[in-house]
């Protein structure tokens, strides 16, 4: 880091949305040392819109200026903004549901939950905006400790424990994998006495095509990507995915399997943006392939799950497939990731949210114990349908859009085969969704069929989610045209539109 380029007031001001976050986090810290746990639901929300507000003020003015702060070591601003909001987004959706999860199953004390809630979307702020590996990686580590920790948040629990443990031991694998990657790119970067050696990614892309596609450097290139596609839970780096979605809080799983896999497809894809193009087509090649065994396994594998929280754990190894073939289609395919996890957002939190209502001891996530949940309870059958039917990619639901993107972007780049292989794999996707609404809707209820009465606001909750999810199907084009705008001004991607 250059000193001398620090503007530190500057880059306070800057800062603003994530030093509130952090400050949330330290209150809530205190507050539930002493005894105010009542009081951290609604904290928690609050510094979140906060920081939404402090984040969103800057581009309702119109003032969608993309800048690099701290020494170019972190973005800020225009298109950053938005990712932060996106983040910010994403916990507070998976609050909705958190609360009450923690009083049916006993767990009211656990109120440490919040502040990690907080500083884990730090870390995923910090991983999606960072312009320097090392700040990525910091990022990184910052929100997987707290995932680490929210999955084995219940110690009586040995799926919880199994959970946490699993997490922490091949997450830490992984990211020593992206570690040193990251050294050896910082190595070669040295070969350029006059912008080198360096971990900026601003500055790699303008080293990195000067120089010859060395075994050094597609070593770290390999490196690099198994730390990334680990995070985003791609095969064959996926093993961690099911054990720990199942084991962990169910309100929580939802926030890992969308907030984590946003920032780090984010920090993915400006990676892939900046360096990976500056060698040649074969980490793009092998990335595809990656892409296409995602589809099908995660889909294949759902459709053996009699578990729903296992059933979601492979549906998202299947989605992370369609938004890899994003990452391999260029410019365009990279604004359609972002939209893929803007909605994916939207419907896992939901899914999550709805199993996270009606579980009051494991065995309620058992597909058996829903028979005739629909009829019983119309609400929840609506919500958990439109979450479903959206996942499944159905019109004009959020989730056909995303994939219509996607596979847009792929047919653009001539990326063919992957792409009818991936709608394909869509059709054996819809098969397991539809598949939960059979039960819920034409099976007869037995003696083991849950009873649960929805609360306010988890329900409120869930029909946010479900507007969100239609207006964004029935009106995709304000959200690409938005997003169009940012990327342009932001100097990152042309302005275009699927």
């Amino acid at each position: 880091m250059d000193i001398s380029t620090l503007n530190i007031a500057a880059d306070l001001q800057n800062s603003i949305p994530l030093l509130l976050l952090l400050l949330g986090g330290l209150v809530l810290m205190l507050i539930e040392a002493f005894g105010g746990r009542k009081s951290l639901p609604l904290l928690t929300a609050l510094t979140l819109v906060v920081s939404i507000v402090s984040a969103l003020i800057p581009l309702g003015a119109g003032n969608t200026e993309y800048k690099l702060g701290y020494s170019n070591s972190i973005a800020f601003g225009g298109v950053a903004s938005l990712f932060h909001i996106f983040l910010c987004a994403s916990a507070l959706f998976a609050l909705f549901f958190i609360d009450d999860y923690l009083q049916r199953n006993d767990r009211v004390r656990q109120g440490d939950i919040y502040p990690l809630l907080l500083f884990s979307t730090i870390g995923m702020v910090m991983l999606a905006n960072g312009n320097d590996l090392i700040v990525l990686f910091i990022g990184l580590e910052i929100m997987s400790i707290c995932l680490y920790i929210m999955a084995g948040m219940f110690p009586k629990s040995l799926q919880s424990n199994e959970a946490g443990l699993k997490y922490f031991l091949l997450g830490s694998f992984a990211s020593a994998f992206l570690l040193y990657g990251i050294s050896l790119i910082y190595g070669i970067s040295g070969l350029n006495s006059t912008l080198g050696p360096t971990t900026q990614l601003d500055k790699l892309s303008q080293i990195l095509p000067q120089l010859s596609l060395s075994p050094m450097l597609y070593t770290a290139m390999g490196l690099i990507l198994i730390g990334f596609l680990f995070k985003v839970a791609a095969f064959p780096f996926h093993n961690w995915t099911p054990d720990v979605y199942t084991g962990a809080p169910t309100p929580l799983a939802g926030f890992m399997a969308t907030g984590g896999k946003m920032a780090a497809f984010i920090a993915f894809s400006f990676f892939m943006m900046k360096i990976v193009p500056s060698s040649d087509s074969k980490i793009t090649t092998l990335l595809v392939l990656f892409s296409v065994i995602s589809m099908y396994y995660g889909n294949i594998t759902a459709l053996m799950q009699n578990n729903i929280k296992r059933v979601l754990a492979y549906s998202s190894i299947a989605h992370t497939g369609y938004m890899l073939l994003g990452l391999c289609s260029g410019m365009l395919g990279y604004k359609a990731v972002i939209f893929y996890m803007l909605v994916y957002t939207f419907m896992s939190i939901g899914a999550f949210g709805i199993v996270a209502m009606v579980e009051n001891k494991p065995e309620d996530a058992d597909l058996s114990n829903w028979k005739g949940l629909g009829m019983q309870k119309p609400w929840l059958g609506i919500a958990m349908s439109t979450f479903l039917f959206s996942l499944a990619g159905m019109p004009p639901l959020a989730g056909f859009m995303g994939k219509y993107f996607i596979f847009a972007s792929a047919v653009k780049q001539e990326l063919y085969v992957a792409s009818v292989l991936g709608i394909l794999s869509s059709v054996i996707g819809a098969y397991y969704y539809l598949r939960i609404l059979v039960y819920m809707y034409f099976y007869k209820p037995d003696s083991q069929t849950i009873t649960y009465e929805p609360k306010i606001v988890p329900m409120l909750g869930a029909i946010v989610l479900v507007v969100v999810i239609l207006l964004i199907g029935i009106f995709p084009s304000q959200i690409t045209m938005f997003l169009d705008g940012l990327y342009t001004k932001a100097g990152f991607m042309s302005s275009v539109t699927p």
